[in-house]
């Protein structure tokens, strides 16, 4: 390793950023406070520093040092872009626009922070006004790439309207009874939040079922916004009579978002359920972890289920990893999801936008289960959905 002896100030700003491209964080900030005690107005050593620290999810410390160097340089670059950065990642799109659009009044034409104030004006669900910025971009560099993708993708958000299809099949080794359902949904998104209208059809022992459902997600301010649900069967076979759903969201400092929620099902008897979970952002990674609790007069069942989801592009593409332990694999609404006593299970699920208008997702999972009638099922899940906006 370097030592800080002897070095020269490039010398340490190069090693201390490769160290932190490397994963070795704590190193890199050890490396970089060292020289900051030693020489307080190093710039470009408190920029690193700050980028590092906002890397680490250390919001806070991060928009000091941030901040420091802007007081001395208020057109420092790479300053300006790691604030702005800062805001969107810990929640403060308002707080990133309002600097992208100050800086902008002495930095005219600046590209990328057009860019960045386009994307902080569409994490406000402000998409014309980010239209207009990404225009003003565009006129000046018509082939950055950034900036073409991000327009694309906002386009492709106002597509208020998407009907989906999706089919879902469930094996159970040792013929527990084939699970067949199908769906088809309509989506209209608002300013005030998304409408869905779902019907699910289900097959199972020659039994057919359906559920009629309506999902709501209204934002209530900034960073926080909730989901309301309810679903009827009339025939109450495989689904339950009615299905009640809410829950609440709310972004949380440091790239965290937390959630608490409450579900109610009616299989001849009432079934109550409470769940929540705790997310954290890591550059183009949701990492997440939900738990399901059921009381009932022979105890407490609960599920705990964790997640990684892998971003791609601007399109909202992405890759998801789960695995967990419990009865509760997914959100419950059939009497497939409530039957296992306890399980182990694991899937992968992933999400594809193409030819402007469509999207396609698809999961597969394998879960070990303890079900009412048998010991160690093996469970094969495979789901296939296709959405059409417009």
């Amino acid at each position: 390793m370097l030592s800080r002896v002897g070095a020269t100030a490039g010398d340490l700003l190069t090693q201390a950023r490769s160290l932190a491209t490397s994963g070795h964080r704590p190193e890199a900030l050890q490396l970089l406070a060292g020289r900051l005690e030693q020489s307080p107005g190093d710039a470009d050593a408190r920029v690193l520093y700050g980028l590092v620290l906002s890397w680490d999810g250390r919001y806070d410390d991060a928009r000091r040092q941030f901040q420091a160097v802007l007081a001395r340089h208020p057109d420092y670059g790479d300053a300006l872009q790691g604030l702005i950065n800062v805001e969107l990642w810990s929640g403060h799109p308002e707080r990133a626009e309002q600097i992208a659009a100050d800086a902008l009044t002495r930095r005219h034409g600046d590209t990328a922070l057009l860019l960045k104030q386009a994307r902080a004006l569409r994490a406000q669900n402000r998409e014309r006004e980010a239209l207009a910025v990404l225009d003003r971009l565009l006129a000046i560099d018509p082939i950055d790439q950034q900036a073409l993708a991000t327009e694309r993708s906002i386009k492709e958000a106002l597509q208020q309207w998407s009907v989906g299809w999706s089919h879902t099949s469930d094996w159970f080794k040792g013929d527990v009874g084939t699970w067949n359902e199908s769906q088809m949904s309509l989506k209209r998104a608002t300013r005030l939040g998304s409408v869905i209208a779902t019907f699910s059809r289900a097959d199972r022992y020659d039994l057919h079922s359906d559920l009629a459902e309506i999902s709501i997600y209204p934002h209530i301010r900034p960073g926080t916004y909730a989901y309301l649900g309810f679903g009827y069967s009339y025939d109450a076979t495989l689904y339950p009579t009615y299905r009640l759903g809410a829950e609440i969201f709310q972004s949380l400092p440091h790239g965290m978002e937390g959630s608490a929620g409450y579900r109610r099902f009616r299989f001849g008897g009432i079934t109550n359920m409470y769940t929540g979970s705790l997310g954290k952002y890591w550059g183009k990674w949701l990492f997440s972890g939900r738990f399901f609790l059921s009381p009932d007069a022979l105890g407490t069942t609960h599920s705990l289920n964790f997640s990684a989801r892998r971003f791609f592009g601007e399109a909202g593409d992405y890759m998801d990893f789960h695995a967990g332990t419990g009865p509760s694999e997914f959100d419950p609404r059939s009497r497939r999801d409530l039957e296992a006593l306890s399980a182990s299970w694991g899937y992968i699920a992933f999400r594809k936008a193409f030819a402007r208008h469509w999207q396609w997702s698809g999961l597969a999972g394998l879960a070990v289960e303890e079900r009412y009638f048998r010991v160690a099922v093996d469970h094969y899940t495979f789901e296939t959905t296709l959405y059409y906006r417009f």
